[in-house]
């Protein structure tokens, strides 16, 4: 398949905004990337605290700067403030604030503490804290009314048909069958329900919303992982009844929470029927697909939290896009000259060591449809672990087993 660079859509940002901005933005994220893409291309100097600084992050940011720690412990105060002191004091110009990605919502806490320091660009503690609480959400969309999937703290009796899923997790690798964890602690159990993904990218201003595009979701199914996120394209599926029921849905949902910026839902489409399964309170994963909306995702996420003001209609989006993880098909080691192509993102350090199943990069497309794009992203996986393959990282064996 091609690996010819994105055209259209995929835009090629400065390496180091400095004077011309309109100021700094602090960005907590696990992979800071995204918002440090979506910051630059509005205009702001990104400031990133993540756990990876990978290339692009770097080239993105004016710095940025790994926290200390991993994906299982996740952040804590006394590792993530000296990060986020130390970029403050490098900021070129005045902080405007700092926006949260994934990794606060099973610590609410934390958000406390940033916004002790610096203007929080997003959700307060005590909305993250409703909205990720598995008993307060679910008792509050059935009371709203909202079609959502039968949910308990407790495992149920009979553990077929259940999922188990670790409270503040993100990105499917936390979701297992329950009978596969029983005993787990951290937990909740949610039942399975048909459909496929479909999440709703949206904006609010704590009293209204309006839903700014919706994309479909794939997993990356693995031993221990079956439902491991894969990818995501846009546009979806959708009639538009349907599409209109969901928006009202989040509405509800937006509108009892206090929601403020951008934020996600997450639903399961089986017919006619929408259930939500979750609501992620913060800029989420499928940035990078709408990335060349107009206005920009960081515009319209500071409008509703500074000024309350929301577009009145969803911002223009230029063609189909899609994304996709690249997963480590065993253990290597990122080669010193590997040549990244321009449609891939998230690149690590050369030399950097990744273990089996854990993501390499991110791939990019654009294309006519969404299919389409979903057909090239799939693609360029593939073209990903050819490249390392031709750099000594991969046998052809590990590009076949991986493809399979």
């Amino acid at each position: 398949m091609t690996s010819e660079p994105l055209t259209g859509w995929h835009k090629t940002l400065p390496r180091k905004l400095t004077s011309q901005s309109q100021g700094s933005l602090l960005i907590a994220s696990v992979s800071g990337r995204a918002l440090a893409r979506a910051a630059a291309e509005a205009g702001f100097v990104p400031l990133v605290a993540d756990f990876f600084a990978d290339l692009d992050t770097q080239a993105l940011s004016y710095r940025a700067y790994k926290v200390p720690g991993d994906l299982s412990n996740g952040f804590d105060w006394a590792s993530l403030e000296p990060v986020l002191g130390a970029l403050s004091q490098d900021a070129p110009s005045p902080i405007i604030g700092l926006i949260n990605g994934s990794g606060f919502e099973d610590r609410p806490e934390l958000l406390d503490q940033i916004a002790e320091r610096w203007p929080l660009l997003g959700n307060d503690a005590p909305c993250v804290s409703a909205v990720s609480d598995p008993a307060r959400f679910f008792t509050s969309v059935a009371r709203l009314s909202i079609p959502h999937a039968e949910t308990r703290l407790e495992p149920p009796r009979d553990l077929s048909g259940w999922l188990a899923k670790r409270l503040g997790g993100a990105g499917g690798s936390h979701v297992v069958p329950a009978d596969e964890r029983p005993t787990a602690r951290n937990v909740y159990f949610q039942k399975v329900v048909p459909g496929r993904q479909i999440s709703l990218l949206f904006a609010a201003n704590g009293t209204r919303s309006i839903v700014l595009g919706i994309s479909e979701q794939w997993t990356s199914p693995t031993d221990g992982k079956p439902y491991r996120f894969g990818g995501a394209c846009q546009p979806a599926r959708a009639r538009r009844d349907i599409a209109q029921n969901m928006s009202e849905l989040v509405s509800r949902a937006a509108q009892h929470f206090r929601l403020k910026g951008l934020n996600s839902a997450d639903f399961l489409l089986d017919g006619d029927e929408a259930v939500l399964l979750e609501i992620n309170p913060r800029p989420g994963r499928t940035l990078d697909i709408f990335a060349n909306a107009e206005p920009a995702l960081i515009r319209v996420h500071l409008d509703a939290l500074l000024d309350s003001r929301l577009p009145t209609e969803a911002p223009a989006v230029d063609g189909a896009t899609a994304s996709a993880t690249v997963f480590a098909p065993r253990r290597l080691a990122i080669p010193e000259l590997m040549n990244w192509p321009a449609w891939a993102v998230d690149l690590p350090i050369p030399g950097e060591r990744i273990d089996k199943e854990y993501p390499i990069c991110t791939v990019l497309a654009g294309a006519g449809s969404a299919d389409a794009a979903r057909r090239l992203v799939q693609a360029r996986t593939s073209d990903i672990l050819a490249m390392l393959s031709a750099n000594g990282a991969l046998s052809n064996r590990d590009r076949v087993l991986a493809h399979d």
